[in-house]
């Protein structure tokens, strides 16, 4: 009886754990009809946005939140973000879901900003066209303004790591730094020529073998097996880098919000910001 009872209190306490990350659409449909304070946000592109979206979702491109310059997708200063998402009606301690085009590449990048800014309460919704249809997620072409707000930033510096932390971590013999981007990109024969290769020590693990074929998050389970065959484990401190800070959000998630892995950063200045810096080693 012990033992079955510590089971479920496991059983629950991973579901409890994927909960707080991401909601299914049918409990959405659900917060949306009961919670009239709800901030959902659209992360796509304005033209896309403007042909569909969510009814009641208000429309932050991801690309918005980035700085203009020659290194791609760095991110705005936070006080800029944080007027960004004032101005758009987005608080702090509001109840906010995200969701993209079903990659989840662009809200888990747009959520892991909001949650360093200092949210306290932000969901993934999976845009995935037949959960949607089941649950009859309603859909418009009509836009959505919000009565602009104020987003009081308090920096959660645990989920970052700078430049200079993530050159000594060749020294850390319980550290891994995760290149999470595509193959060609890590091997630095990418036909768009934007990389030369990886950071020196770091393993090669694609963002998707997070992911289930659909694009969901996998399970913790999964996850936790998965990320064994790359040296990734629950003790070690854990790097997650890619092109621009995208793709390793979804990875950051896995790692942090699923499996529970206490110690897990994501370096937002990627590999964009490394290959900028002249002196930084690139290897193949």
């Amino acid at each position: 009886m012990k033992k079955i009872l510590l089971s479920l209190v496991g059983l629950f306490g991973v579901l409890s754990l994927y909960s707080q990350v991401s909601i299914s659409a049918k409990d959405f449909v659900a917060e949306l009809k009961s919670n009239k304070t709800l901030v959902v946000i659209d992360v796509q592109a304005a033209d896309v946005y403007a042909k569909q979206h969510i009814q009641g979702a208000i429309n932050i491109p991801h690309k918005s939140l980035y700085k203009t310059g020659a290194i791609e997708g760095q991110f705005l200063p936070a006080e800029e973000l944080a007027s960004i998402f004032g101005k758009k009606g987005v608080s702090n301690t509001a109840k906010i879901i995200v969701y993209d085009d079903g990659s989840q590449k662009y809200n888990s990048r747009v959520w892991w900003v909001l949650k360093y800014l200092g949210a306290t309460d932000v969901t993934l919704l999976h845009k995935e066209a037949g959960q949607m249809e089941a649950a009859r997620v309603p859909m418009t072409s009509t836009p959505v303004t919000l009565k602009a707000t104020t987003f009081t930033i308090t920096l959660d510096d645990g989920m970052n790591i700078d430049m200079a932390a993530v050159a000594k971590l060749g020294n850390n013999p319980k550290a891994v730094l995760l290149d999470v981007r595509e193959p060609d990109e890590y091997n630095g024969i990418d036909k768009d020529k934007k990389s030369q290769g990886h950071l020196p020590g770091a393993v090669f693990m694609h963002f998707k073998e997070m992911q289930t074929s659909a694009g969901a998050y996998k399970s913790k389970e999964e996850i936790v097996a998965t990320a064994a065959k790359f040296g990734v484990t629950p003790e070690k401190e854990v790097v997650v880098y890619c092109q621009t800070g995208i793709k390793a959000a979804v990875v950051y998630i896995a790692l942090k919000e699923i499996a529970g892995f206490q110690n897990v950063k994501l370096y937002a200045g990627a590999y964009a910001e490394w290959a900028s810096v002249a002196g930084n080693a690139i290897v193949k």
